[in-house]
């Protein structure tokens, strides 16, 4: 029996076609993406210079799914999760996998005192803050910020690939 004619490998044939048509997709999109939003003029009639960013936020849409008309609107491969703490802000969100548990602490209750310990120690004071009912009397360090922003620009010509959008 020759190993193409497997179904496993025919399985795995089909997945890496599915893969990497919905890379091409990916790619279309984010080119018409940058070519939409190539000097992109607001109601009042200002025209922005979108260029420093633009490539920012196409990949972000994409990997969220936008298409443009014309395209058939696809999965996203990113969803929000809520970024939870002692000074973090109401709405901060964090971009994780679409498989990624919308609460990481959602299993809180079945934790062994070895996962609580394994987690970020954001998470521990919120898991804390959690099993105490809302109170901070815990011997934790207060933690690092998790959530914050440093601005950075870096100007780059590189173009994206197919596989930078299913990272």
């Amino acid at each position: 029996m020759e190993l193409s004619d497997t179904n496993a490998f025919k399985n795995y044939a089909k997945k890496q076609e599915v893969e990497e048509a919905a890379k091409r997709d990916m790619l279309a999109a984010y080119g018409k993406f940058l070519e939409d939003c190539h000097y992109p003029v607001a109601k009042d009639g200002t025209v922005m210079d979108a260029s420093y960013f633009v490539a920012h936020i196409g990949y972000h849409m994409v990997r969220m799914g936008w298409r443009p008309p014309g395209m058939d609107p696809a999965e996203p491969v990113i969803k929000k999760q809520k970024v939870v703490g002692p000074g973090v802000i109401e709405d901060a969100v964090k971009w994780v996998p679409m498989d990624a548990p919308d609460d990481p602490l959602e299993h809180l209750d079945t934790m062994t005192f070895a996962e609580i310990s394994a987690l970020p120690e954001d998470l521990k004071v919120e898991a804390a803050r959690r099993l105490n009912k809302g109170r901070f009397d815990h011997d934790l360090a207060d933690p690092e910020p998790s959530w914050q922003v440093t601005p950075n620009i870096s100007i780059t010509d590189e173009e994206p690939s197919g596989e930078d959008f299913l990272k």
